[in-house]
């Protein structure tokens, strides 16, 4: 009875230590995502998300064809569109769904049943991962392909044109771990780090190379590290610091990769030399996307707040190929392999990605939350429907 009492004990002290671990570093982590998301909501106008939902497109109803889209989808929540191959993915809070973008036919519709779904998304490949939980899954385009736990709470995590999966998780207090994982779900690689935790992860479309960051406080400032390794090395290539700026997103681009901060936006040429496209603190970004060769799309205002935006294809050697200006704010952006299209609360507008020149121009309520390109097609997300635009 004595042993047994103190086989309970023992655990007790086990377990309260356990959550007590465990407390600490969710408490970190959520000092750190509000304050991302306090720079990020400052950034961009969120407005357009949660006004006028359910009023009537200021389109014509001859630009969709009333037996494919609209396509209304099932689930509540906030929902969140994808490209993946030529097929459109649509992650809300319970139901991940891909459809054809030609008749909507869906190809997948899974209750998903995480509590704080992501999605990740490259070529035919897709990663939904449950942040904060331990539990992610590979999809095709068409059909689930594996469902994984793993140990530790999962940070962030992505996917390459392969299907290799790369997955940060919390491994102790002020530690993260880099894991990357085969398609037939073989471990290529695992790699612990200290010092803060990693917000944000990308693998190379060829799966070679694998970058990350991780953040943490230095003299009162916020300060990111970005590391780039390849696949199944022991150690970092190379790192860069930044103070005082948020990275939003890391992107490869085969042999480069974008940095894209909240005020700054970086190509580390060769994965080995940064090259400054615009510099810290010049620009203030309010949406970014990358088209189907990876190249960056990116919409910045000169501060917080502007009422005037510009949008801008930036190419993976640094230069800036094209900009245009809008008198809007830009709510998202989306591109095509020669077209790159902004939406305002007011309108959708194209421009060549070549060189800057205006195509198209479509009055839309401001009811639309997301747009996505897809060659000449244009396909807006609003409440929970999705509309095929022009």
């Amino acid at each position: 009875m004595a042993s047994n009492q103190r086989e309970n004990e023992r655990r007790e002290r086990k377990e309260r230590k356990k959550n007590k671990r465990r407390a600490i570093i969710w408490a970190v982590l959520i000092v750190i995502i509000v304050g991302i998301a306090a720079l990020k909501i400052s950034e961009i106008d969120f407005k357009g998300l949660f006004d006028s939902v359910g009023e009537s497109s200021g389109i014509s109803e001859s630009v969709s064809d009333g037996s494919k889209f609209p396509y209304h989808f099932s689930g509540g929540g906030e929902a969140h569109l994808a490209v993946i191959g030529n097929k459109i993915a649509i992650l809300n809070d319970s139901v991940y769904t891909v459809i054809n973008s030609s008749n909507a036919q869906e190809k997948i519709k899974d209750e998903h049943g995480y509590a704080n779904p992501i999605l990740r998304v490259s070529g035919g490949y897709s990663v939904l991962f449950d942040q904060g939980a331990n539990i992610y899954r590979l999809d095709s385009a068409t059909e689930n392909v594996y469902e994984n736990s793993i140990d530790g709470d999962i940070l962030c995590a992505d996917v390459s044109d392969t299907g290799v999966v790369a997955v940060a998780t919390v491994s102790g207090i002020q530690k993260s771990r880099v894991t990357v994982y085969g398609k037939s779900f073989n471990e290529r690689m695992n790699y612990d780090i200290g010092g803060g935790y990693i917000t944000g992860i990308a693998i190379s479309d060829n799966s070679r190379y694998v970058a990350f960051i991780v953040m943490n406080s230095e003299n009162a400032k916020i300060k990111s590290t970005l590391y780039v390794m390849p696949v199944g090395y022991n150690e970092p290539k190379v790192k860069f610091e930044y103070t005082g700026s948020l990275i939003l997103d890391i992107h490869f681009a085969s042999n480069d990769l974008y940095v894209v901060g909240n005020d700054f936006v970086s190509v580390i040429d060769s994965l080995e030399k940064e090259i400054p496209v615009y510099a810290q603190g010049s620009i203030n970004t309010v949406a970014y996307c990358y088209n189907p060769s990876d190249n960056l799309i990116i919409a910045f205002g000169e501060y917080a707040g502007a009422p005037d935006n510009t949008i801008s294809f930036v190419k993976p050697s640094g230069e800036i190929k094209s900009q245009a200006q809008i008198s809007s704010q830009i709510k998202d952006v989306t591109a095509s392999g020669t077209e790159m299209t902004a939406l305002t609360g007011g309108e959708i507008i194209s421009f060549k990605m070549r060189n800057g020149k205006e195509t198209l121009r479509l009055p839309v309520d401001d009811s639309y939350s997301e747009i996505r390109q897809m060659s000449s097609k244009i396909f807006g997300l609003r409440s929970s429907g999705l509309e095929l635009i022009n």
